[in-house]
């Protein structure tokens, strides 16, 4: 097998069977053998029932079927235990994706990178609320995550097959997929792209969800939010050394002036407030050590459904 394509979905029985096609009609112009894997992410909708209707009625297609909603990331991650191709591309379920681009990074693999992505030159027409998301979580990845100058890895990319090998290696909950990449591999290329207007739907992104996802990155992949908390502790410290200071010496010049309660009290209040900040991001962390002790899976799935019932072997990790 030349490919394999993973699509994670979550409500998208509106938008797969285009994408499916889209898909045919890029490979259809190749000689290469592919297969596509589709991961129904716990969509409370009727999503597999699609998916499902769609492998059994092809080759070399296959409906993974997760058990509850874990999250894009960790959708992606079943579909790569399945994969079989000497390259490993994901693509998005709503459309977005460029999927005729994928012979070009194929292309980029050939010429000796191990990894080909997108660089999105136009997003098209976002929302507010999208745009702002985005924006955070890119300013969040460049800060956190060791990376080439100007490298981001979105959900839609191509990978040869050893890079996804070690990526399958992290058994831990919240993958995070662009930290997996760049700690594989820096040897990335970049092709430029648009991302299309979403087929039908709204975005599974929730506030909630893109939070969860921004500490999966944070705590996952990088202690440098708790290098930042030692800064603040002595930035904190200092202030309050130089406040206790200027105090005794204006007290000592000025014995009538009464201390105030107010600026004590306000004092109190910053540097609790420093530390609860503090002690939170440290029991983030301790809290996900915790879980990862605990044996907390990625995944769970559910059943496998394909053409003549034949299931794909996962690969060996």
């Amino acid at each position: 097998m030349d490919l394999s394509i993973i699509i994670p979905c979550y409500c998208s029985g509106d938008n797969i069977k285009k994408v499916v096609n889209d898909i045919d009609a890029t490979m259809e112009k190749t000689d290469m053998t592919y297969e596509i894997i589709m991961v129904n992410d716990g969509s409370p909708d009727n999503t597999f029932e699609i998916i499902e209707e769609i492998a059994k009625k092809r080759e070399n297609t296959y409906a993974v079927d997760l058990a509850r909603n874990s999250g894009q990331h960790a959708a992606i991650m079943a579909g790569f235990n399945y994969a079989k191709g000497e390259v490993i591309a994901t693509c998005e379920d709503d459309g977005q994706t460029e999927v005729s681009i994928i012979p070009q990074l194929i292309e980029k693999l050939n010429e000796g990178y191990d990894v080909a992505a997108p660089r999105y030159v136009d997003r098209g027409k976002r929302s507010l609320y999208r745009e702002f998301g985005t924006k955070c979580a890119t300013a969040m990845a460049n800060w956190m995550i060791p990376r080439p100058k100007g490298v981001l890895v979105p959900i839609f990319f191509a990978a040869k097959k050893f890079v996804v090998k070690e990526i399958i290696k992290y058994n831990q909950p919240y993958p995070y997929i662009e930290g997996l990449v760049l700690r594989s591999t820096f040897n990335i290329a970049l092709i430029d792209s648009k991302q299309n207007e979403r087929l039908e739907g709204k975005s599974g992104y929730t506030f909630k969800k893109m939070l969860n996802l921004w500490l999966n990155g944070f705590t996952s992949f990088s202690i440098k939010p708790l290098r930042v908390s030692i800064v603040f502790g002595l930035i904190a410290a200092f202030i309050g050394v130089v406040v206790g200071i200027y105090v005794v010496i204006h007290k000592l010049v000025h014995p009538e002036v009464l201390v105030g309660w107010s600026s004590t009290i306000a004092v109190i209040m910053f540097m609790f407030g420093i530390a609860f900040v503090i002690l939170g991001m440290i029991g983030e962390y301790v809290g996900r050590i915790y879980l990862c002790i605990n044996k907390t899976p990625q995944f769970v799935v559910r059943q496998v459904s394909c053409k003549n019932g034949r299931k794909p072997d996962e690969v060996e990790k």
